[in-house]
């Protein structure tokens, strides 16, 4: 399938810790729901590692959808569902209290307002001891730390021959900051997810882009 990866040079890596995730983790033949699922990369690369997974993806895309179905067809447990993040209630999953949820690079399209609501909607659709995975860029906040990004954008440019999105300022990266473009801030994820009653860690971080999962504590 196409790689649509190929111009990020630390996506590869992050891609596979978040699968390495689920695969390490999850019990036999358990649940998982992927929110904007795309064509189905995640999943892919997810295959890899296991194939007892039963898996529902949900994109607001039907093209997407469809290239999915065709992909994945006799694979196993798999359901493509059409759904929008933004009308959370239209959306019909064939099941419920899912062990995990993950959502890769699809929360920067929402903003804070629906950010929060997916996650009060997913903490809903978790089975008790279930987690949640969001994989995402993390909105850069402090002007005076701006130059260390910039150095590791080159880091990365120099290391890998092709970097990631840049800015020269603080400015300019607040400037591409398009509607669909809204990175949100660490202290607001942790917040949201403490509103709903999970608690929650970054796992992984490089650069702007996090890995952070959560789930209910245990009870004492």
């Amino acid at each position: 399938m196409n790689d649509p990866i190929q111009r990020h040079p630390t996506r590869a890596e992050q891609l596979d810790i978040l699968t390495s995730l689920i695969a390490e983790t999850a019990g036999p033949s358990a649940t998982v729901l992927d929110l904007g699922c795309g064509t189905g990369y995640l999943q892919h690369l997810l295959g890899a590692k296991r194939q007892d997974l039963a898996v529902t993806g949900v994109d607001m895309n039907e093209i997407s959808l469809a290239a999915a179905t065709k992909r994945f067809e006799g694979w196993g447990d798999y359901h493509w569902v059409q759904g929008d993040l933004r009308a959370l209630d239209a959306i019909d999953l064939p099941r419920q209290d899912y062990a995990v949820a993950v959502t890769c690079l699809t929360f920067h399209d929402l903003n804070d307002t629906e950010k929060q609501a997916v996650i009060t909607w997913t903490a809903s659709q978790l089975a008790e001891d279930g987690v949640l995975l969001l994989m995402d860029r993390i909105r850069l906040t402090e002007a005076a730390l701006f130059p260390l990004q910039v150095a590791l954008w080159k880091r990365l440019e120099q290391v890998h021959g092709f970097g990631m999105r840049g800015a020269a300022t603080f400015d300019a990266y607040e400037v591409d900051l398009a509607s669909n473009n809204s990175p949100g801030r660490l202290d607001d994820y942790q917040a949201w997810f403490k509103a709903v009653g999970l608690v929650s860690q970054v796992l992984h971080l490089h650069g702007n882009i996090m890995i952070i999962g959560a789930t209910r504590p245990v009870a004492a």
